[in-house]
């Protein structure tokens, strides 16, 4: 096994990036309904690759798995812009057939509905997979299919790679598949409307911290407006979110739960990690399309020397041998 200090990349983002075709509408269309619209553009997204190209713009070292289609140049385009990002592609393959594709509505208040086709299959290559869990801290996923998800964590736990995974209400409708998936990782992200599916609670601290109790060692929970919270062993954080235009929230969480892992990764504590986190998303959703925004760390540096915001606000605190995510074979926290 590799040290984790020895390994080439902190973030292995898994699963299939995708084309963005972003429409500009007053509001998103109900059943049986047609609004008018103006065509965004066609743009380069998926949300593990968002992640990825988020993490690597703020420095983490970086790299894909999953799949491009080999129809139309789509796939060439979606490869370029993770070159483009410093994300090292050599784990994405190419197949047969169209790339993956989302259909994205922004609506005039800059949020965002979403319809999504993914490739069919699994992105999962079992002699690729092995040697980049390998060479990898920390494995990204969203965790659409149980049982490919269930190989991707076995194969991680045997690699000593911890686990991360995104969580919409998309991925996780009920408690059953929640419960399903904590023991399969280390770290959990979900944003509220997710939250709210699996759990059947508004997110809270102590509803977050109930979590932690199935399996994983820290919960994080994005609140759009109103910021994000997060939870390990006897900590808790709260986060408030910085003052920002919103043009387009597409991407704003994927640079938020990018930007976490990367100042853990980096030795932040978690209310630092947190509130590096919240300035980044405020720079997100400033610009069309899931990365057109994402910043690099000196802007979100500069966020921070010029905000007037207060500092996270840890609830409690606990001693570094008891803090989640520092298992000796690999730390993601200080």
């Amino acid at each position: 096994m590799i040290p984790p200090g020895a390994r080439r990349f902190g973030l292995l983002a898994y699963g299939d990036p995708n084309i963005d075709l972003v429409f500009a509408v007053d509001r998103a269309p109900a059943a049986d309904e047609k609004v008018l619209g103006r065509h965004l553009g066609r743009h380069a997204g998926g949300t593990a690759a968002n992640v990825a190209c988020a993490a690597a713009r703020l420095g983490l070292p970086t790299a894909a798995y999953g799949r491009v289609g080999r129809d139309n140049g789509d796939g060439d385009h979606l490869v370029a812009e993770f070159q483009r990002f410093g994300v090292a592609p050599q784990w994405v393959r190419r197949v047969a057939g169209p790339c993956a594709t989302a259909l994205i509505l922004v609506q005039g208040d800059g949020e965002k509905a979403l319809v999504y086709a993914p490739l069919p299959g699994w992105p999962l290559d079992t002699a690729t997979l092995a040697p980049a869990l390998e060479q990898s801290r920390v494995v990204y996923a969203m965790p659409y299919d149980l049982a490919e998800f269930e190989i991707v964590s076995r194969e991680a736990r045997a690699a000593g790679t911890l686990v991360a995974i995104d969580v919409e209400a998309a991925v996780v409708p009920g408690p059953e598949r929640l419960a399903a998936l904590l023991p399969l990782c280390d770290i959990v992200f979900l944003n509220e409307g997710g939250f709210r599916a699996a759990t059947g609670l508004p997110p809270t601290p102590e509803h977050a911290r109930a979590l932690l109790k199935q399996g994983p060692e820290l919960v994080v929970v994005t609140l759009g407006a109103r910021g994000a919270i997060a939870v390990r062993g006897d900590e808790s954080v709260i986060q408030p979110a910085f003052p920002a235009h919103l043009v387009d929230a597409t991407g704003a969480g994927d640079c938020f739960n990018a930007a976490v892992l990367a100042r853990l990764l980096g030795g932040d504590s978690l209310a630092d990690a947190l509130r590096f986190a919240a300035a980044a998303a405020s720079l997100a959703i400033t610009a069309i399309g899931a990365r057109a925004g994402f910043p690099d760390h000196a802007a979100v540096a500069s966020v921070l020397d010029s905000a007037n915001q207060g500092a996270s606000t840890p609830l409690s605190d606990t001693s570094p041998q008891n803090r989640p995510g520092e298992r000796p074979h690999n730390q993601v926290s200080t």
